[in-house]
């Protein structure tokens, strides 16, 4: 039994643009090479869930002050480590 060939036209409508959050997108627009991140001495990786209205704060609050999520949450893990460690 021969397969029929199947056309994707007409189903894919690439000049629609994503739905519009509200949050801006770092370098939304433009044509980036990926890279690989440079990494620290010694520098250990963590993966960090947080419920949604806490994300849509953090990322805001980035754009508002121009900063990294990375330097915004390692900022204030110092400072409480700082606070707390005896």
């Amino acid at each position: 039994m021969a397969k029929k060939a199947v056309s994707l036209e007409g189903l894919l409508d690439t000049s629609v643009k994503p739905t519009e959050t509200g949050i801006p997108q770092r370098g939304a627009g433009e044509v980036l090479t990926p890279s690989k991140p440079i990494k620290r001495e010694g520098e250990k990786r963590l993966t960090l869930a947080l419920d949604g209205a806490t994300y849509r704060r953090l990322r805001l609050h980035a754009v508002e002050i121009d900063q990294t999520h990375q330097d915004i949450l390692e900022r204030a893990l110092v400072e409480y480590l700082n606070r707390t460690n005896t």
